[in-house]
């Protein structure tokens, strides 16, 4: 059966949640973090280092992130969460 049959309902809940053991969930955020005074630190060996932080931090707590972007003076994440 192609993915161009099957109904809108079921092809969103089969794409776009997720699945635990009892429940189905669509849990996304957006962050956004920005250094004080938004002065541009976030670069060279500095961007790096927040970077594998971010990650590991991101790992370590079960979080996905979907999308994320470094500029100089700010992160923006878009984050899926799943719950506890």
């Amino acid at each position: 059966m192609s993915s161009s049959s099957k109904s809108p309902r079921s092809y969103w809940r089969e794409n776009s949640t997720s699945a635990s053991a009892h429940t189905r969930f669509y849990h996304r955020f957006h962050v956004v973090w920005v250094t004080k005074y938004r002065y541009k630190v976030l670069q060279g060996p500095m961007r790096d280092r927040i970077r594998e932080i971010i990650r590991q931090t991101c790992d370590e707590m079960g979080v996905h992130i979907v999308r994320g972007v470094l500029a100089r003076d700010h992160v923006h994440m878009f984050l899926s969460i799943p719950p506890r």
